[in-house]
């Protein structure tokens, strides 16, 4: 009975798709294979030692995973899972990685790049800009220094200019109480002291300016550095030139109060020579004495003229009062005659009186011949020849003088820039 229940079991149909019977030995069959394999792992786990990846649950056997080669027949009506859905708890086991954040990397280097070479630009440009204004700074003290010295190339430039002015000498003798050597003299010493300062002072900043201005990389500022090397050295020139014509300047005026006073005695000698000769239109003895004393008198002038005439070329070298020298020369001779004449009379000597009065007639001919070649007075002469030795030096320092006012009048604009 028992046998022909198995048999009964054992007989499968044909074609029983979806059938119980077909769904049983499929479940039969894969439990077994499932158990076979299930051992055959365990001994290779015995064999390694190792542990199982997946714990199974007590008391219940894994189902087994149909080889490529078995179907589960699933009755009609089922849904079927998709053919790749028994990996899909393995796929689901490893995670892929995003690597959306790695496509940022070369962005945020990039950035961080630019960052930098924005810091070094801005801090190279900002080192650059402190520079410039370091630069900036020393120029403009030094341009104050430059103006500084005008405290005294005003007062310089005020008496210098008067030393060429036309009218300089005529003004000057209007006062007869002060020498104007004195004048000239005092006034050179109150400012000579400070001269050397000044000029060691311009030296200095131009040094100082030409060590700035190959650095200066805004225009303007290298404009400023070439201006303020214009002034300075203007101003240098200015104090060359005007030593120069101020030294000019005391060796005329020494030598023109020398040609006017010579020139003076000389009036002062012709007047007292007139009033000896006025004396002798009535010969007595007592008008004779007068005659000799007023002859004397024009003598002293004369010869005191001729000492003022040589003092005046001694002090101004290359002046040349020749015909002055002469002429005075040629009235020392002639009252020198009228003296002897005059002795002669007292004396009785009527031939030496005829023969002085005569040689007193021809040299004062002779002089009268000279004066007709005087031409100007001798102090005149000395002012012509002042003018002309300086003409040079008046043309170079009135260069120089407009030169440093127009570098002056650019400073000021730069400053008054700079400072805004």
């Amino acid at each position: 009975m028992a046998r022909k229940k198995i048999n009964h079991a054992l007989h499968i149909k044909s074609h029983t798709q979806g059938s119980s019977n077909e769904i049983s030995f499929s479940v039969l069959d894969a439990a077994r294979e499932a158990r076979d394999a299930a051992e055959r792992g365990g001994s290779r786990g015995a064999e390694a030692g190792g542990v199982s990846l997946f714990t199974l649950g007590r008391g219940k056997k894994p189902r087994p995973t149909p080889e490529k080669e078995q179907h589960i027949v699933l009755p009609e009506g089922t849904p079927r899972l998709p053919a790749r859905a028994t990996s899909a708890p393995r796929s689901a086991a490893v995670v892929p990685r995003d690597r959306t954040p790695l496509r940022y990397i070369p962005f945020v280097v990039g950035i961080c790049v630019v960052i930098a070479l924005a810091l070094t630009i801005g801090q190279t440009f900002f080192q650059m800009r402190s520079y410039q204004s370091d630069l900036r700074g020393g120029l403009s003290a030094q341009i104050t220094q430059i103006n500084r010295a005008d405290e005294v190339l005003i007062p310089f430039d005020t008496l210098v200019m008067s030393q060429y002015e036309t009218a300089h000498f005529t003004k000057t003798t209007a006062n007869q109480d002060v020498s104007m050597l004195d004048q000239l003299t005092e006034t050179y010493r109150g400012l000579v002291g400070d001269i050397a300062p000044v000029y060691s002072e311009l030296k200095e900043a131009i040094g100082e300016v030409e060590a700035v201005q190959p650095s200066l990389s805004d225009n303007s500022d290298k404009e400023a550095a070439h201006q303020a090397l214009v002034a300075a050295q203007s101003r240098l020139s200015m104090l060359d030139t005007g030593v120069a014509i101020v030294d000019e300047a005391l060796m005329a005026t020494e030598a023109y109060e020398a040609a006017r006073q010579g020139w003076n005695d000389i009036i002062a000698a012709d007047a007292a020579v007139r009033e000896a000769t006025a004396l002798l239109q009535d010969m007595t003895e007592d008008n004779v004495h007068a005659s000799i004393d007023k002859t004397n008198t024009a003598l002293t002038l004369l010869n005191r003229a001729a000492d003022s005439f040589s003092m005046a070329q001694d002090s101004y070298p290359g002046l040349d009062l020749g015909v002055f020298d002469q002429y005075v020369a040629k009235r020392i001779e002639s009252q020198q005659a009228a003296l002897s004449a005059d002795q002669a009379y007292l004396d009785r000597n009527k031939e030496l009186l005829s023969q002085e009065n005569e040689r007193y007639n021809t040299l004062e001919q002779e002089a009268a011949d000279l004066a007709q070649g005087l031409g100007d007075d001798p102090d005149v002469v000395v002012v012509s020849f002042y003018h002309a030795a300086i003409a040079e030096d008046v043309e170079f320092y009135e260069a120089e003088r407009l030169k440093a006012g127009n570098a002056d009048t650019f400073l000021r604009n730069y400053l008054g820039s700079d400072a805004q």
